[in-house]
């Protein structure tokens, strides 16, 4: 065999050199010593091919050569065909060898062993293999089969017949048998071998202790205390485990065992002997004690760790009379019938006795009384009680309950054994109806008004009363019929609480003579109601008295219903026109009437109407603007509501001749150049004067005499009279020729005149223009185009036609353009016009393009043409932040310009100088200013709207923008010639132009860019437009709100629920829409913020705390002088501290209106105030505080008097005739950033003084917007916050600060905090617990203090989902007077009534917002008299809607004790039955505050200091919702959501629903637009991605990167390569160090004891890689990365590693950030691994070599055993290199092989044992 080893050997040398071929696999001879690792076997200096051909050749001899064949062969043939000496110089030349010899079964196979011992625990499982036996054959031809012969007749053991393994084939019970013998046999089909199986069975503890009893009982008697402890009872149990010792130890459980604590238990056992003791005595009897005591006794063996079983133990108490008898209740009631017979029932009374009623009589009752009550008179006791069943009955008759009410007697129960219980009875006497009643006046006398038309009072005018002494009584009032005068007008209604009201059920008029004396009449009651009303017993009348007042309930009567009136067009003001009269019932004819035109019908205030009825003309009137007005007088009485009635007056305004004729049309002909003179045009013209007044035609026209000899020598003019229809004609003719490129326009002057009285004539101007003729050769041309590129808007532009040097200007049909080389692809050129098309989004930020250009006519060819392109990317951020001008009297072409035609020379454009203007206001470079839009407005004449951004880091606000080019207009129009007609382009600045009231702004960019062409240059813009829309641009609730674009300020994040969305904000930023509120100023400081917009109506409201007397608290309005004969707009208003009294000052551009507010105190005093400032298109108020501080006082007819108004409010008339605020400036809050205005330069009657506000200043809010105090676009001297008052809440002693859930609020002198909705303690970190209102729910208060009648304040939390209900209602005593907060129809919505006498209803509601969504909405109500404002969710926007009330009522006297109720409102028709009206279910509350005082929400709390809830019906604690989702299941694509109280199916985040509504489509985020600043987006699933371009980051490109401009100079740039050169060299000079010691450290030896230590540097699976730095500890299992190095003899040396060096080869040492790591994520390397190793081997991935072919003395040297050189006995796993990630899939694939064939033969046999082996390792046996 030696031979065939060294001839195998051989053959692989010589395969190497391509001698010998073989096919064969390896033979199994040799497999022990081929199982060579993966990975060094894949580092083999070999070839792979030289392995497998070795393998094939071994299996070929294995399988054809016998062994005693192969030696014979080897000796005589081998050493013939191959040669021993390996120095001999072998032939290339191929050899083959084939040998073959057949095996005989002629071999018996036999076991390893004749007997075989195993031992297995009874309770091992089935099909366990417990012996794997191995039979020898030397036939290799053979097959194997196992079987038990004798032994197992009972079947308890099997074998495998091919595997040899013995298995369990039945259960083992050590009890029944515990030894086997079995006879094993191996055959082989024809020989056989036999051995002996001997099976111990091996006791274990499977068999529980067993009770002698399943139930033990003992009976003693209760209380019985003798002789403790005493034994009750001794359990015996036995045992099956017959062979185990019986330790078994007994416990107790159950009644009366204190596990804890023993010595509190009743029991005890024996843990030995099973003795029960009872250690104390047992009560039997309820409540402490129980008849039956329950135990269950445990034994458990092996000494208390082994198997348990149970037993029950009863013990039974015997009882004794130890008990009293006992009536469960203080006091018993009952009732009899007052007049009733002797005998009646009572009350049954009831005794407990806890004794056992079966033993004796201790349980048996009888009852007695003991203490009675005696009738005076007959000495009787008045009642009885059975002795046997304690029936307590009357002993007497006809008790009468108006004589005693009720009674009180006492009965005894006493049981057998003697002892006794009392139980009191209270025994009321029931009424019956034997009174009559008795009205409480003879007479009653009211007063009341009389009735307005058929509108009667709601409310009773008389409420009556009357005594009875019987307490059930059925009223029944009425009116008797014809029992006096106005008996039929009213009725009597009959109360819950027994009382009457008189209400008036028909009109009553005070002006009829009959009823101004008032009515007299019966009324009458029954105290039995509707049935027995003529029971005269029961029957009671009274006389009722009624007075009527006069109200004011006539309307004033015109003398005519109509009128009209004529007035010429040119009268001047104050014209009188007419008288109207009327006159008004009231007062017996005394009324005073008063006059006004309705505003609707005088829109613009052309006439007025003073108190005499007079109508006059107030302003011009224009025939041609309006020939007929149709007047609304109003005529009104003096009451209070005044009366008004409206008659119709028709004003005719007649023409007069005040307009001159004009062109009937703009014409424009056109006159060919270098033609002879010829007819130009004929001219018609117009007037809109009425021709029927003869003041228009005949026309008569005439050349202007002033105009210019140019003109006078080059055209005639022809008067023609009777020209068209008579009207008059002029004909133009022409005097000469004309030379297109010498002047290209005419500008003819024609005078026209009309036939009117006095005439009246005009100039209109011809415009000539000369037609161009191709006379002129073309020159080679170069132009120069900026292209703007906004957010990718490219595709398909023209960018400006190709230029050429050409006088001649209309000869585009006679040209054609081409390309001058291969066209550029990213442009297109169209041949016949030369305009250049840009196709896509440029990617570069210049290009150079070169064109011919050919002229047919002139046969011109290949003229050069060159155009260049600077392409510049202008992000959104930048258009959202433009400044803009309009430049009047210029046209786009000509801004743009670079040619001045007058001078033929090359000139900067209009618009490069004035970039370098503004970047120079800025102090930047140009390059920070961008034109990017620039476009003709107008045309004739010429105006030109621009638009442009700033940028220094960020860009700058279009407020700064705008302001400071505003504050230096003059120089930049100076600088750069222009002349800018408007700053911040407003096209709502000129009133009733575009809208006739309130006007908004309207940014609007286009998707197409806008071309500017001038020859020389081409500039390609944004395509943008400011568009006016009629509506408040803060009220307009007409688009759905969304998330996109995102609502929320200073980088909020918007959460988009089912009806709305909301705002998550950062700590700090307190507005609804994450703004900051508040701002400081430091009294020398300003802010500017984007101007006050155009609104028909106006509030504005802001609070401030000053430290001054005297400071600007904001101005809106012009900030520089107006130039000399400049049209300036001058509307202002401005708000100032002056001497501690708030000043305002108000301008529509007609006048200025002041008004002064003298406040009782000064308000710089250190506290928060508030004004509010409200104004139309005439009337101005400013409210300061809300009057809280002014006293009213006031009576049912209203206000009784005030103290003084002009306290808190001043209100004026704007003068006439503007009727908007019209400002463009930035609204400057806290100071002014220039000098005041000098007095004068708007003719202002009033100016603001100026002064800078110090102190805090928040809450701006304009329309229901409120200012963000963030990132003001202008700044000096000011901070965010209030510090100053923030620090006094923070250091004080009572506060502590408010935390994060409050705000603090107050004063100086007293701060409170105020918390936030849901949170409440002094420090607001308390949250407030919910209450959840089911059907018919409710709760009604009792307050502890008296609510404000004035100010009502109202705040809570509700969710719900529910369309309706009432969530709070607060009333007076009789609820005339209320205030509702509700919900009806989705919408949130406060009505309130401030007139006790008749229904007033006022209503505010928030109509656009659904509240029905199942969210939780914090609602606040704030009244202030008639004023009220209702807020949701921080009130701003939608969530925000105010009223204002006509009454002239503005108390409301809210009930303490009763008046509020939440829930809806409670109707009671007996004590417990009533009906909740506008319930409010299904639905939860919380947090409910009335004037910031809590009030309880039952049932989890009942009472606060503030207020008690003393009634309250179906709530429940918490508002908890179970999962709605559970138990869903929603048809695919649908996912349940859980919406609280109910869910939905719906789509998945991301996506919509598709149009059938039946399926979800992905939700393209991207339609919206949600990337800002030319951000790119990609749509995901779900979601999307934003890519934003440099500069630019966060979701949606929203945020700028803070990178400013860097230029640097040359010597910076020398400084800088310097320092590379010296990095670089540093890093050489390192590498080379590390080069050598790296060589050093490889040159040691391989049995280093030197740990090797490295940085691992590694990626995820998504890359980006990171090296692992100090502080970090990282764990990877490196080990299947690493081959351990072995000490390895290459001259007859073993090859295979020592044990000791197998297991170090197993760990490595692993240096992490000077960590020490062991990375070992294998099991068995954990367990391998040595902590105490000293001399851990060496790992190499380079240096690991295995030789062959050494010589030695062993076999292995000359074998191939040294194939297992370096390895262990068992294989590395590097499948696990798969775990780390991608970037180790090819690492693993090169180590994992696929495994050899002798491997897959070896598993394919050991498969069942490894499938047993699994099984026991599960089962715990390995």
């Amino acid at each position: 065999m030696a031979t065939v080893e060294w001839m195998v050997q051989h053959a692989r040398k010589t395969h190497a050199a391509g001698h010998l071929k073989v096919v064969p696999d390896e033979p199994s001879a040799i497999l022990a010593n081929t199982n060579v690792k993966r990975k060094q076997r894949k580092r083999l200096t070999r070839g792979r091919s030289a392995k497998t051909a070795e393998k094939k050749l071994l299996l070929l001899l294995r399988w054809i050569l016998a062994p005693l064949v192969v030696t014979m062969a080897a000796n005589v043939l081998l050493p013939i065909l191959f040669p021993l000496s390996d120095e001999l110089d072998y032939p290339n030349v191929t050899k083959f060898l084939r040998m073959g010899l057949a095996d005989k079964n002629d071999h018996p196979p036999f076991f390893e062993h004749n007997l075989y011992e195993v031992e297995v625990d009874e309770d091992e499982a089935i099909n366990q293999t417990i012996l794997s036996l191995n039979a020898t054959d030397l036939d290799e031809v053979s097959r194997l089969n196992y079987e038990i012969v004798e032994g197992n007749e009972d079947g308890t053991f099997a074998v495998g017949n091919l595997t040899g393994e013995v298995y369990l084939a039945q259960p083992l019970d050590y009890e029944t048998k515990n030894r086997y013998n079995l006879l094993l046999l191996v055959s082989d089909g024809r020989h056989e071998g036999g051995a002996t199986l001997q099976v111990k069975v091996k006791d274990v503890n499977d068999n529980p202790p067993v009770f002698d009893r399943r139930l033990y009982e003992a009976e003693i008697t209760e209380e019985d205390d003798r002789d403790l402890p005493r034994r009750l009872v001794t359990v015996r149990v036995t045992d099956d485990d017959i062979d185990r010792p019986e330790d078994i130890v007994f416990s107790l459980s159950g009644q009366g065992i204190d596990i804890e604590n023993p010595e509190n238990s009743h029991f005890a056992i024996d843990p030995s002997t099973g003795e029960i003791f009872v250690r104390k005595p047992l009560d039997r009897d309820y409540p402490g004690g129980r008849p039956r005591w329950g135990l269950t006794v445990f034994a458990q063996d092996e000494g208390g760790t082994g198997l348990v079983s149970y037993s029950e133990f009863v013990v039974k108490l015997k009882d004794v009379n130890d008990n009293p008898p006992r009536f469960t209740q203080a006091i018993y009631y009952g009732n009899v019938t007052e007049n009733g017979t002797s005998g009646l029932e009572v009350i049954t009374m009831k005794a407990d006795d806890y004794d056992d009623p079966n033993e004796g009589t201790n349980a048996q009752l009888t009852y007695s009384i003991e203490k009675n009550v005696i009738d005076e008179i007959t000495g009787q006791p008045l009642f009885l009680v059975e002795s046997n069943t304690g029936v307590v009955r009357t002993a007497v008759c006809c008790l009468d309950r108006e004589e005693t009410q009720d009674y009180l007697i006492q009965v005894v129960a006493t049981d057998g054994g003697g002892l006794k219980g009392t139980g009191t009875v209270s025994i009321l006497v029931l009424d019956i109806n034997d009174k009559p009643p008795m009205f409480a006046k003879e007479e009653w006398v009211t007063e009341t008004d009389e009735t307005e038309g058929l509108d009667l009072p709601v409310q009773p005018i008389l409420t009556v009363s009357v005594f009875d002494e019987d307490e059930k009584n059925t009223f029944l009032y009425k009116v008797i019929e014809s029992s006096g005068f106005g008996a039929d007008k009213f009725m009597m209604v009959t109360n819950p609480d027994g009382t009457g009201s008189l209400k008036v059920i028909k009109p009553l008029d005070y002006e009829d003579p009959k009823q101004r004396g008032g009515f007299k009449f019966q009324i009458q009651v029954s105290d039995l109601g509707e049935n027995k009303i003529t029971e005269p017993y029961h029957v009671a009348t009274s006389w009722v008295k009624v007075k009527l007042k006069d109200i004011n309930d006539n309307e004033p009567q015109f003398l005519k219903g109509s009128g009209e009136v004529q007035v010429l067009e040119n009268s001047p003001v104050g014209t009188s026109l007419t008288t109207i009269i009327a006159t008004d019932p009231d007062k017996e004819g005394e009324s005073k009437v008063y006059y006004k035109i309705h505003k609707s019908s005088d829109r613009y205030r052309q006439f007025s109407i003073d108190g005499s009825g007079t109508l006059k003309v107030q302003r011009n009137l224009d025939r041609e603007r309006n020939p007929t007005h149709l007047l609304r007088i109003v005529a009104m009485d003096d009451e209070v509501p005044p009366k008004s009635a409206t008659m119709l007056l028709t004003v005719r305004v007649m023409d007069v001749n005040d307009n001159y004729p004009i062109f009937l049309e703009d014409y424009r002909p056109i006159i060919p150049e270098n033609e002879p003179p010829r007819k130009v045009a004929e001219i018609l013209a117009t007037d809109i004067d009425d021709p029927a007044m003869k003041n228009g035609p005949p026309f008569h026209f005439w050349l202007d005499p002033k105009a210019s000899p140019a003109i006078k020598t080059s055209f005639r003019v022809e008067n023609i009279p009777r020209g068209l229809n008579e009207d008059g004609m002029a004909v133009v003719f022409s005097l000469r020729e004309f030379d297109r490129e010498e002047q290209k326009e005419y500008f003819v002057p024609i005078v026209i005149k009309d036939s009117g009285a006095p005439s009246m004539m005009g100039t209109s101007t011809l415009t000539v223009t000369i037609g161009d003729k191709n006379d002129h050769q073309m020159q080679p041309g170069k132009k120069d185009i900026l292209f703007y590129s906004y957010m990718g808007q490219t595709h398909g532009t023209p960018v400006g036609r190709v230029y050429v040097e050409d006088k001649d200007d209309w000869d585009l049909s006679e040209k054609t353009y081409v390309w001058e080389n291969s066209p550029h692809p990213n442009f297109k050129l169209e041949e016949d016009s030369g305009m250049i098309i840009m196709k896509y989004v440029p990617s570069k930020s210049s290009y150079h393009l070169n064109f011919y250009v050919h002229d047919r006519k002139h046969s011109q060819s290949n003229v050069k043409a060159s155009v260049s392109v600077q392409v510049r990317h202008i992000p959104e951020a930048a258009v959202e932040n433009a400044g803009s001008i309009r430049i009047g009297n210029m046209t786009d072409t000509e801004f743009i310009s670079q040619w001045d035609y007058k001078t033929n020379k090359l000139v900067r454009s209009k618009a490069d100088q004035l970039r370098e203007k503004i970047a120079k206001l800025f102090g930047l470079k140009i390059y920070s200013v961008d034109l990017f839009s620039i476009q003709m407005k107008e045309e004739r004449p010429p105006v030109t709207d621009v638009f442009f951004s700033v940028y220094d880091s960020q860009y700058y606000q279009s407020v700064k923008i705008n302001g400071v080019v505003l504050r230096h207009r003059t120089a930049i129009e100076k600088a750069v010639g222009v002349k800018i007609i408007m700053v911040g382009i407003n096209e709502c600045m000129a009133e009733n132009l575009h809208c006739d009231g309130s006007c908004t702004n309207k940014f609007l960019i286009s998707k197409s860019q806008y071309l500017i062409d001038a020859n020389r240059t081409s500039f390609v813009g944004v395509h943008t437009r400011v568009v006016p829309e009629c509506v408040c641009g803060a009220r307009n609730f007409s688009t759905e709100v969304s998330c996109r674009p995102n609502p929320c300020f200073n980088r909020g994040r918007c959460l988009q629920e089912k009806y709305s969305v909301h705002c998550e904000c950062s700590t700090g930023y307190d507005g609804p829409q994450c703004q900051i509120l508040t701002r400081t100023f430091l009294g020398n400081g300003f802010a500017w913020f984007p101007p006050l917009e155009v609104c028909k109506n106006t509030h504005i409201s802001v609070e401030f705390l000053s430290q001054e007397p005297e400071g600007l608290i904001f101005y809106n309005g012009p900030i520089t002088t107006p130039a000399a004969n400049e049209f300036a707009i001058t509307d202002f208003i401005a708000l100032e501290l002056e001497k501690g009294q708030l000043r305002l000052l108000v301008d529509f551009g007609s006048g200025t209106l002041q008004l002064k507010v003298n406040t009782t105190t000064s308000l710089d005093d250190d506290k928060w105030h508030r004004a509010d400032i409200y104004w139309d298109k005439e009337d101005v108020r400013l409210d300061v505080d809300h009057c809280r501080q002014v006293p009213l006082e006031e009576d049912d007819n209203g206000i009784k008097g005030r103290s003084d108004i002009s306290r808190c409010r001043a209100s004026g008339t704007i003068p006439p005739f503007n009727e908007y605020l019209n400002v463009n400036s930035p609204l400057q809050v806290g100071g002014l950033a220039h000098p005041p205005l000098p007095a004068g330069s708007y003719r202002w009657h009033h100016l603001p003084h100026g002064h800078h506000f110090k102190g805090c200043i928040r809450k701006l809010m304009v329309n229901s917007h409120f200012y963000d105090f963030a990132n003001p676009a202008l700044h000096s001297n000011t901070e965010k916050g209030c510090p100053y008052f923030d620090k006094v809440c923070t250091t004080n002693s009572t506060l502590a600060g408010c935390g994060p859930n409050g705000i603090c609020s107050g004063s100086i002198s007293q701060p409170v905090c105020l918390c936030n909705a849901g949170w409440t303690g002094a420090a607001c970190d308390e949250q407030t617990i919910p209450s959840y209102f089911e059907n018919q729910s409710y709760a009604k208060y009792a307050l502890s203090f008296k609510p404000s009648s004035f100010h009502t304040d109202i705040q809570l939390r509700f969710r719900t989902w529910e369309k309706s209900g009432e969530l709070l209602r607060m009333s007076n005593q009789h609820s005339a007077l209320y205030g509702i907060l509700e919900i009806r129809e989705n919408g949130l919505q406060f009505r309130f009534n401030l007139n006790a006498l008749k229904l007033e209803e006022n209503l505010v509601r928030l109509s656009m917002v659904n509240v029905s969504d199942g969210l939780w909405h914090s609602v606040a109500v704030k009244r202030y008299g008639t004023i009220v404002i209702l807020t949701m969710d921080g009130g701003e926007g939608r969530n925000y809607n105010e009223t204002s009330s006509q009454s002239s009522n503005e108390l409301i006297d809210v009930n303490p004790q009763g008046g509020v109720t939440v829930g809806g409102r409670v109707q009671f028709s007996s004590i417990d039955v009533f009906m909740v009206h506008s319930d409010y279910n299904h639905s939860c509350l919380d947090d409910v505050r009335i004037e910031g005082k809590s009030l309880p929400l039952p049932p989890y709390l009942s009472g606060t200091q503030w207020a008690q809830a003393t009634a309250f019906h179906n709530l429940a604690s918490h508002c908890i919702s179970r999962d709605q989702c559970l138990n869903v299941n929603c048809i695919t694509p649908f996912i349940c959501k859980d919406l609280w109280m109910r869910h939905e199916c719906g789509c998945p985040e991301g996506s919509i629903l598709t149009k059938d509504n039946r399926g979800c489509l992905d939700e393209d985020e991207c339609l919206s637009g949600p990337c800002e600043n030319g951000g790119i987006c990609s749509n995901q699933q779900p979601s999307y991605i934003c890519h934003c371009p440099t500069g630019y980051y966060g979701d949606n490109c929203e945020l700028v990167q803070e990178v400013s401009p860097l230029q640097p100079s040359l010597p910076a740039v020398a400084a800088i390569i310097v320092c590379i050169l010296i990095v670089l060299v540093m890093m050489a000079v390192l590498l080379v160090c590390f080069c050598q010691k790296r060589r050093r450290r490889f040159s040691k030896d391989e049995g280093s004891q030197e740990g090797t230590e490295m940085t691992a540097k590694f990626k995820d699976d998504r890359g980006g890689g990171r090296v692992v730095g100090e502080g970090e500890v990282t764990v990877l299992d490196l080990t299947a990365l690493s081959v351990p190095t072995v000490s390895v003899v290459a001259n007859g040396g073993t090859l295979i590693p020592k044990a000791k060096d197998m297991e170090d080869s197993m760990q490595m040492k692993v240096t992490m950030a000077n960590l020490d790591v062991v990375v070992a994520s294998h099991p068995e390397m954990q367990r391998k691994y040595v902590s105490h190793q000293q001399h851990p081997s060496s790992y190499d991935d380079v240096r690991n070599y295995a030789y062959e072919g050494g010589g030695g003395s062993s076999s292995a040297g000359n074998s191939f055993s040294s194939l297992g050189s370096g390895t262990d006995s068992n294989k590395l796993s590097f499948d696990d290199l798969r775990g780390w990630g991608p970037r180790f899939y090819i690492l693993a694939d090169m180590y994992t092989e696929g495994e050899s064939d002798e491997e897959e033969l070896e598993k394919e046999g050991a498969n069942h044992r490894v499938q047993n082996q699994e099984t026991r390792k599960r089962k715990g046996i390995i």
